[in-house]
């Protein structure tokens, strides 16, 4: 008996001390002054200062809980390179090319509701260049961080299942629903149905007719140069959050979570390498002016980028 209590009281001791732990490690400070100044030793990008870095008062819980992409179970595609497109640029930004359709970087703050900035960017870009600027409307994440139920808000959302929700409801506008989930809290679905009022403006949903995932990087550079940015999901490890500018390519093994942002272009760097251009959404005061560079086939992400085309009766009333 006095056996079978001391393994008993061992046990809650190991576990009341192993999340004392895990407590101790989300409630540590991520970045300080040393680690900043070790990784501008051995990265191959340029590191942010200590001083202007935005995540550097941050605890490792509360970077973590804005990585809000979740991945399904399924097996993931492996994407390849592809045969060549001779006909593509080497170097291409879609604002180039449509710069009335170029928005804004964005900021998500203490939410996990990338995947729904990254889908509602893409699709803000998409009708606006399918409709020649005509319909120029920045989207709104919030409908799908409070409405789209297949998905989980602040707490974070599947890629696959958020433009399941654009093809079947369709997103509001911005000026509908503005954003409100800063602060953490995924808020209530303000619309019953399909119909509801807007904050301000018109109630419309803009949907997608269909969305599909790209199974090659050339696949994915021909539909940003012919149709607009795309969405994509990748890991994210802990250097990254430190990055400035330059071609990001991993040199930490500390993994934190998953994200999704919106590739805008490609392009080639000096020493040959490929990479892409995204737009992320964590404020113009974190990257290159809330921009980055990553190179192809770096922390998984060329295998999930995906993309849906503008629902064309939407396009029709609007332009006739």
């Amino acid at each position: 008996m006095r056996v079978t209590l001391g393994l008993i009281l061992l046990g809650l001791a190991t576990v009341l001390a192993s999340h004392s732990a895990h407590l101790h490690d989300a409630e540590e400070k991520l970045f300080t002054r040393e680690k900043i100044e070790e990784l501008k030793m051995t990265a191959s990008f340029d590191v942010m200062d200590y001083e202007s870095h935005p995540f550097k008062d941050m605890t490792k819980g509360e970077i973590i809980y804005k990585l809000g992409l979740m991945k399904n179970d399924a097996p993931k595609k492996t994407v390849v390179y592809g045969i060549a497109n001779a006909d593509l640029p080497e170097n291409f930004h879609y604002k180039d090319k449509w710069a009335q359709c170029f928005h804004p970087i964005r900021d998500q703050k203490s939410c996990g509701s990338c995947w729904a900035f990254a889908a509602s960017e893409v699709v803000s870009d998409r009708f606006c260049i399918a409709s020649n600027g005509a319909i120029n409307v920045v989207m709104s994440p919030q409908d799908l961080v409070s409405c789209d139920k297949q998905d989980y808000g602040c707490q974070g959302g599947y890629v696959d299942k958020s433009w399941d929700y654009i093809r079947d409801h369709g997103i509001v506008s911005d000026e509908c629903l503005p954003y409100t989930s800063g602060s953490g809290s995924s808020g209530t679905c303000p619309f019953k149905t399909d119909k509801g009022t807007c904050k301000k403006g018109t109630f419309k949903k803009y949907k997608v007719e269909s969305h599909k995932q790209y199974e090659t990087i050339q696949d994915a550079k021909e539909t940003i140069f012919t149709e607009g940015p795309v969405e994509a999901a990748f890991d994210v490890y802990d250097d990254f959050m430190s990055y400035r500018s330059g071609v990001y390519r991993r040199k930490s093994n500390n993994l934190l979570g998953g994200h999704a942002v919106k590739v805008v272009g490609w392009g080639k760097d000096t020493d040959g390498t490929e990479y892409w251009i995204v737009a992320n959404s964590w404020n113009t005061n974190w990257g290159d002016q809330g921009f980055f560079k990553i190179a192809f086939g770096e922390c998984g992400f060329d295998d999930s980028l995906w993309a849906g085309k503008p629902h064309i009766d939407v396009l029709d009333r609007f332009l006739n």
